[in-house]
């Protein structure tokens, strides 16, 4: 097993959930004025159902440098709070040769990430800078929970046989899994997407967004998405967390939110018999 998977399965072992909570701050939303404070609230009102947190980078650096110093200490604050917790920088980045070398820089040794997501179009030369360090991970983006991911993704392709992009995708970055740290983000608004990557990929870590918010029924998603023995998929949930109300109880809703979904997926799980051990 490698470094990533096993620290994927601690973190989720740690807390018996497959839940990551997307943190998103949108200063239309927040009901409090400081990013870094609200993120703290919904990081300590969270930590016992969630196995990872997914800072989306669009809008702290939407914030400018006051963004940007909330980042830091929003990752400084799960380290203290949740320590086995995964963070995943959802950075979405994408370029080649010293660009891709420098993005990799960023997101590993200067924010300190322990995953990220990337934009694969350029190819596996593309991608490659983000996997040198086995036990840092990369989620590409493989099959979108928006509506029109479909327009590209859904395409049929002729390589090594005729099959949609996004699953092209799918086997591409299992070749290129040859230090155990790539992982796949599919959406969990298309189910049967969803499934068709987890056959092509069964022992390979997926993130999936757009439960909640976006509208995708858990039960099928969670069932896609799980590897053989029900792990191996961390089911993230942003704004329908985060923005479980908007007064002054924000951190009491997020945390019954979490709750909530956290012990919705393992009751699917437990119905299918994969779920976690009694200690």
């Amino acid at each position: 097993m490698s470094p990533f998977v096993e620290k994927i399965r601690q973190a989720c072992q740690t807390c018996q959930s497959l839940l990551c909570v997307g943190l998103d701050p949108d200063p239309t939303l927040l009901p409090v004025p400081d990013v870094s404070r609200f993120n703290r609230a919904i990081i300590e009102a969270t930590a016992e159902s969630a196995c990872a947190y997914k800072p989306n980078l669009a809008f702290y650096e939407a914030l400018g440098p006051t963004g940007l110093s909330a980042l830091k200490q929003t990752i400084a604050h799960i380290r203290q709070t949740a320590p086995e917790a995964l963070i995943i920088g959802d950075a979405k980045r994408g370029d080649i040769g010293p660009s891709a070398r420098a993005y990799a820089k960023a997101m590993f040794e200067v924010w300190g990430f322990d995953a990220i997501t990337v934009n694969a179009w350029g190819g596996a030369d593309s991608v490659e800078p983000f996997l040198e360090n086995e036990s840092r991970g990369v989620f590409v983006w493989c099959r979108g929970s928006n509506p029109g991911s479909g327009d590209f993704q859904d395409l049929e392709t002729s390589g090594e046989s005729t099959a949609p992009l996004y699953q092209q995708m799918a086997l591409a970055c299992s070749r290129w899994n040859t230090r155990g740290n790539v992982g796949l983000v599919v959406g969990a608004t298309v189910p049967e997407q969803l499934a068709a990557v987890r056959r092509l990929c069964p022992a390979m870590p997926l993130l999936v967004p757009g439960v909640g918010a976006q509208g995708g029924e858990l039960k099928s998603a969670v069932r896609a998405a799980v590897d053989p023995v029900g792990r191996l998929a961390l089911i993230n949930s942003s704004r329908g967390i985060i923005y479980a109300s908007p007064g002054a109880n924000y951190a009491a809703a997020a945390a019954a939110a979490a709750r909530q979904l956290r012990d919705s997926i393992n009751a699917t799980l437990a119905e299918d018999g994969q779920g976690w051990p009694s200690s």
